[in-house]
């Protein structure tokens, strides 16, 4: 009978705040009137109930959680974090037999195989380093030349930068529908790296604004990284309204700037995009082109991998440029299939690496204007080319070396295939 009293009381009381002292209170009257069997039984219930309440799993919110931001990473710099490592550093992380080239994706921060580009990463970054508000850099260049390696070793490098937020988008495989859904996974990533809960609802441009102004008063700088822009602006979703008011975030009070990476150049995007009236292209006032590496770059590229790799000198690396040239990404593929036949002792499959350069080649030559292709095709007959603008921009771009040679040998034979 009193088992049953005592089990209603902690019943009843179990969900407020005071059990445990009530029921102590209740223990201690009930020893100080000596009945020694309720007391067990009290002390009973209470150890069964304290065990229950130990191993009830919590109780999960059904509060509505914002969705996830799945088209941006961001980051808030902190001089404690590693930043850009050494080229010895980076070498050092290349395991004994392993394969080091990478043939598909670009190359993430500190990449063991990331060879060149010293002055264009060195000059963005003093760009985005500058006082007050963070410079805008445009990087060019054809697909495959390692435009998104290069902004992988940017916001690798921005995130030893203190009180620093870098934002990276690509534009591949968008799922933006709306310039709300822009601005809210943005804000929202932001909030992220800050290590902050959004205090409102952040989905249009003045919002947006108002809560950038209000951290870069307090002396954060932000840097949005772009990748194949040229995309962004074929989007229904952005005007030129939308690329005149990110323009203004560019100005000296926000303490925003712009890492955009195309083929082309901006001022050809916007006009294709139909909002050159923005003016957004403007602002813009460092432009990089990535062409070939230069030969001791091409060459360590090829020779310092395959050494910390195979243990031994590799020989054979003008075999490779006369597939690849200086081309960074084309070296890895054709590099690649050599590291596989020699580290498993395998003829050279040449068929495998071909094959794929064909696909390549012939991207780069249909995407030629006319006048370029007559140029090519006069160059793949010796015959020596007219130093115009012409060939200048092939230059630039990596189709031709600075011999004013094609890149490779087996370049052309995409163009007896055409």
């Amino acid at each position: 009978m009193l088992n049953d009293i005592f089990s209603v009381i902690i019943q009843w009381f179990k969900n407020g705040s005071v059990i445990i002292t009530i029921i102590s209170l209740i223990a201690s009257l009930v020893a100080i009137i000596s009945i020694p069997i309720i007391f067990v039984q009290l002390s009973e219930l209470i150890k069964k109930w304290r065990s229950k309440k130990q191993h009830t799993p919590p109780k999960i919110s059904t509060a509505p959680k914002s969705d996830s931001p799945s088209n941006f990473t961001a980051q808030l710099g902190n001089k404690n974090n590693p930043g850009l490592l050494s080229k010895a550093e980076r070498l050092a992380k290349i395991k004994p037999g392993q394969n080091p080239y990478s043939c598909g994706s670009s190359l993430p921060g500190n990449s063991a195989v990331f060879y060149g580009r010293e002055r264009e990463l060195k000059g963005t970054l003093s760009v985005l380093r500058q006082l007050g508000t963070p410079g805008d850099v445009s990087i060019l260049g054809e697909r495959r030349i390692g435009k998104s390696s290069l902004l992988n070793q940017i916001y690798q490098a921005l995130a030893a930068e203190p009180n620093v937020v870098s934002i990276y988008t690509t534009m591949q495989n968008w799922s933006i529908d709306s310039q709300a859904t822009f601005f809210t996974q943005l804000h929202q990533v932001i909030c992220d790296a800050l290590k902050i809960q959004p205090s409102s609802t952040v989905d249009d441009y003045a919002r947006f604004r108002d809560f950038i102004l209000d951290y870069a008063e307090k002396d954060y700088r932000f840097v949005l990284m772009i990748d194949e822009f040229e995309k962004m602006t074929g989007n229904e979703y952005f005007d030129a309204q939308f690329f005149s008011n990110m323009r203004t975030l560019s100005s000296g009070n926000y303490k925003f700037g712009y890492v955009l990476a195309s083929r082309q150049p901006l001022q050809d995007i916007c006009e294709l995009g139909k909002i050159e009236e923005s003016g957004f292209y403007n602002i813009f006032g460092t432009s990089h082109l990535l062409g070939l590496l230069d030969q001791k770059e091409a060459a360590q590229l090829i020779q310092e991998p395959m050494q910390h790799s195979l243990g031994y000198h590799f020989e054979q690396s003008q075999k490779i440029f006369n597939y690849a040239g200086y081309h960074p990404a084309f070296i890895q593929i054709v590099a690649s299939e050599y590291w596989i036949a020699r580290h498993h002792g395998f003829a050279v499959n040449k068929d495998a690496f071909e094959r794929v350069l064909q696909g390549h080649y012939r991207h780069l030559w249909q995407h030629r204007t006319e006048a370029e292709r007559e140029l090519l095709l006069k160059m793949a007959k010796h015959e020596i080319p007219k130093n115009n603008a012409t060939l200048m921009n092939l230059r630039q771009r990596g189709l031709v070396d600075a011999n004013n040679q094609l890149f490779a040998r087996f370049f052309d034979q995409v163009f007896e295939q055409d």
